[in-house]
């Protein structure tokens, strides 16, 4: 995922993104922060991915995102 990419995504999801000045460049550097709606009478859920850029911690987050989505569709 580029940068812009992830900017999108997370603009598109209402999610955002930190970055920690105090370990700048750790596998924890970038955190993306992006809310699952509820989905079929389940709660929604909150994402916390973790990465060294924004780009890393923004595919993280999609990828749980789409975890959750493709859970819900096959339990009904």
């Amino acid at each position: 995922m580029k940068r812009e990419e992830a900017v999108e995504w997370l603009r598109q999801v209402s999610g955002t993104v930190y970055h920690n000045p105090s370990e700048p460049e750790g596998p924890n550097a970038w955190v993306a922060v992006v809310r699952a709606p509820a989905v079929r009478g389940r709660r929604g859920k909150l994402i916390l991915a973790f990465g060294k850029s924004l780009e890393q911690a923004a595919s993280h987050a999609e990828s749980q995102y789409q975890e959750l989505w493709s859970d819900s569709a096959v339990l009904h």
